[in-house]
């Protein structure tokens, strides 16, 4: 090769192709050491986008217009590095990535984010100048306008994985436009073997970008929907470490304790928030659950809140593990229930004075069910009825009650021979509302009114008649 090319010089050749063989041979040579450049410029951009990433704990809480500030200082700060690690392929004709953080910071950010992200490396060309100095500037527009066009487009929806896959093909074949504007000087040196390689790599910079942005997105709007979520139940939440200090606690637990914020109880044990003999049962307790890994459940006692009333709490906890199966503490759940106490304590007190007061009336009630069951009766019911009294209890059908009463002689008066018939039109009479006449074997009367209620159930209320038919009896001799 060096003696042909020996030949071709000394042969008188033109000066423009021994210039072409001299290019031909420098491209050859720097192909390599471009790709070195060009991979180190792909770590570049990785390192940063991952710098956004570490950075969400600390703009937690900070307005939308810092984070958008920051998100743009980083891509942009990104895109400085990617030109320090940039490809001279001659004075002032810079080969590197920057286009992709830029056009990430408009897609992300909008034209907030991407004018801080394109300020930097602007800035940057400008001083650096050079014959590719106005395809650089142009390079780095062209991006900026993607990405802020891009961002327009898709709006306030959530941006999804196959748009930032578009969008980095869009902005890799965006470098062609700089390229095609380079000055006649520069223009040959880059040719496919130079272009394709830059054209993919911007491609993989600014879909690894928006992928690893997209997912940061993603995990944050649904830490911060958790947090926000378990920040205002009205519950009490909390998680504690295996010495018994709280780790993170909800406002509700704060506020109850007297705290104004959530992280001024960080470290603290029950023993800084509860009398000294409560916090030793729950530590002992915390403890065993911890050495044994169950929880408990719904355990209920009563505690005074911070004016001394008594309130009482319904309790949940369980171990919490690391991905090795090691327990690393607990989590636990409290709920105020003095208000489902109060209302059990009203409902069983109503339910005791209804009982004394069905227990002292004169007349029998009984109520069944749409199937003709008997779901409720007083002791006075079954006492009007000696000889079935003791079936008639909640749980019996009518209808079997009703066979008992054939088969003792209980009622007087059922038609021989058509008991059955009897019985049909019996249990049949409950859906509508009604009053019966019945004689006792032991010639007592009694009244039977049936009363159906919307919910398809039958109230009747039976009464001792026998006093008023004796003296409808003696009114009936007398007048005769």
């Amino acid at each position: 090769m060096a003696r042909n090319r020996g030949t071709v010089v000394g042969s008188g050749l033109n000066p423009e192709t021994t210039f072409q063989v001299l290019l031909m041979t420098r491209s050859e040579v720097g192909i390599g050491v471009m790709w070195q450049h060009l991979t180190a410029n792909l770590a570049a951009v990785a390192l940063f986008v991952s710098g956004w990433n570490y950075v969400q704990p600390w703009l937690e809480g900070r307005s939308q217009k810092f984070r958008l500030l920051v998100f743009g200082c980083i891509m942009g700060w990104g895109a400085m590095a990617s030109m320090l690690l940039t490809v001279e392929i001659r004075p002032g004709v810079l080969l590197d990535l920057r286009t992709s953080l830029v056009a990430t910071a408009g897609l992300f950010a909008g034209l907030p984010g991407a004018l801080v992200a394109a300020a930097f490396p602007l800035g940057y060309r400008i001083a650096i100048g050079g014959q590719g100095l106005t395809a650089g500037l142009v390079g780095i527009a062209v991006a900026f306008a993607a990405g802020v066009l891009a961002n327009r487009s898709i709006g306030r929806r959530q941006t999804r994985a196959w748009q930032v896959l578009v969008f980095a093909v869009c902005v890799g074949l965006s470098g062609l436009v700089p390229i095609s504007i380079l000055p006649q000087t520069a223009a040959p040196v880059i040719d496919a073997r130079l272009a394709l390689p830059l054209i993919a790599l911007n491609m993989a910079a600014t879909a690894v970008a928006g992928l690893v942005v997209l997912h940061t997105q993603l995990v944050t709007k649904e830490r911060n929907l958790l947090r926000a979520a378990v920040a205002q139940a009205p519950d009490f939440y909390y998680v504690k470490n295996t010495r018994g200090q709280f780790v993170a606690v909800n406002q509700s637990v704060a506020a109850f304790h007297g705290y104004d914020h959530p992280v001024q109880m960080t470290g603290k044990t029950d023993f800084d928030i509860a009398d000294p003999a409560r916090a030793q049962t729950l530590f002992e307790l915390e403890q065993r659950m911890l050495e044994t890994g169950e929880g408990m459940a719904d355990f209920e006692e009563q505690v005074p809140n911070a004016k001394g009333n008594l309130r009482w709490f319904s309790t949940s906890k369980t171990p919490v593990r690391d991905v090795e199966g090691n327990i690393i503490g607990l989590v636990g759940v409290t709920r105020d229930v003095t208000a489902q106490k109060q209302l059990e304590q009203a409902l069983l007190e109503a339910k005791n004075q209804l009982s004394y007061a069905l227990s002292e009336m004169s007349d029998g009630l009984a109520m069944f069910d749409a199937e003709g069951m008997l779901i409720f009766c007083n002791e006075q019911y079954r006492n009007f009825f000696p000889l079935t009294g003791d079936l008639r209890v909640p749980g019996t059908r009518l209808r079997d009650i009703l066979e008992a009463v054939t088969v003792t002689g209980e009622q007087v008066g059922i038609p021989k021979g058509h008991e059955r018939e009897w019985i049909d039109n019996v249990v049949g009479a409950l859906r509508t509302p009604g009053e019966q006449q019945i004689k006792l074997f032991d010639g007592r009367w009694l009244m039977l009114r049936t009363r159906p209620t919307e919910a398809g159930l039958a109230l009747v209320v039976v009464s001792d008649i026998t006093e008023i038919k004796s003296t409808e009896g003696e009114l009936t001799t007398l007048s005769n």
